[in-house]
């Protein structure tokens, strides 16, 4: 029977505590094969990317149980692994790099929210604008000409959204933009060594779901991971045993990790 290096994660993934969780695994490696309980809201790519790397390169197996929350670059740090496990109310969630908050020294917003206000203006302008023309001519029964109705649109539709289109500092959309590929980028290097997520899951995980908080469970995760599937006898009482902990990130800003007692997992 082979045995497993089990370990739980807790809480934001970041810079500092990558290390520590580093270490943690290197001080108690026992065994080819790695398993880790994953619960986390996101935080920092970089830490996350760190830490999928080094267990790859330190296990010939690695099992991430997805038991509780895992979003954003929770998620990032779930694609390193060869196999997902789920718990049945475990969940993804997309590839969505947090910001720092305009004018504030505190606080993050996501780069999909960002990205879905700024696409929604843009939309609603190019609505308005031929829902404008169509109604300047047939207010006028075709006596207004169709430029001066597409002059006029434009006028007004300048308007109502020039000062709003007005706010938007280009270098700051740039900026966005560059960390939203982040995730995408990292997600794409960490795939490669076991290919686990599907053709074109890094897109899709990065660029198709409209906010931060969606929710990407057993079901919906199963088309876009090659080998996932649902957590073990053992692996659930393991699970079981850890209670919240397992389930809900800790409010401590402070991450948890520990190393867990091995499983003998039949592999």
């Amino acid at each position: 029977m082979a045995t497993t290096d089990n370990f739980i994660y807790n809480g934001e993934l970041s810079r500092g505590y990558d290390l520590e969780f580093i270490e943690t695994v290197d001080e108690n490696k026992k065994s080819e094969n790695c398993m880790v309980i994953l619960v986390t809201s996101g935080g920092d790519p970089d830490a996350a990317y760190k830490i999928g790397r080094y267990l790859q390169s330190r296990y010939t197996s690695l099992t991430i149980v997805i038991s509780g929350l895992c979003k954003s670059a929770g998620t990032l740090l779930a694609i390193s692994a060869k196999e997902l496990a789920f718990m049945p109310y475990g969940e993804l969630g997309p590839l969505d790099i947090q910001t720092m908050k305009p004018d504030s020294l505190i606080g993050l917003e996501s780069g999909l929210n960002i990205s879905e206000a700024f696409s929604a203006i843009e939309e609603r302008a190019k609505d308005t604008f031929h829902s404008l023309i169509a109604e300047i001519i047939a207010a006028s029964r075709g006596v207004i000409s169709t430029p001066t109705a597409i002059h006029a649109a434009s006028e007004m539709v300048n308007s109502m959204y020039g000062p709003i289109f007005g706010k938007i500092v280009p270098e700051d959309v740039g900026s966005r933009s560059r960390a939203m590929r982040i995730g995408e980028d990292y997600a794409k290097r960490l795939n490669q060594k076991w290919n686990n997520l599907k053709g074109n899951g890094t897109e899709i995980l990065a660029r198709s779901y409209p906010s931060h908080s969606f929710v990407i469970d057993f079901d919906e995760a199963k088309a876009l991971f090659n080998d996932v599937r649902m957590v073990s006898k053992e692996e659930l009482s393991l699970v079981k045993d850890l209670k919240k902990l397992a389930r809900f990130q800790h409010p401590s800003t402070k991450p948890t990790f520990q190393y867990l007692e091995p499983l003998n997992t039949g592999k």
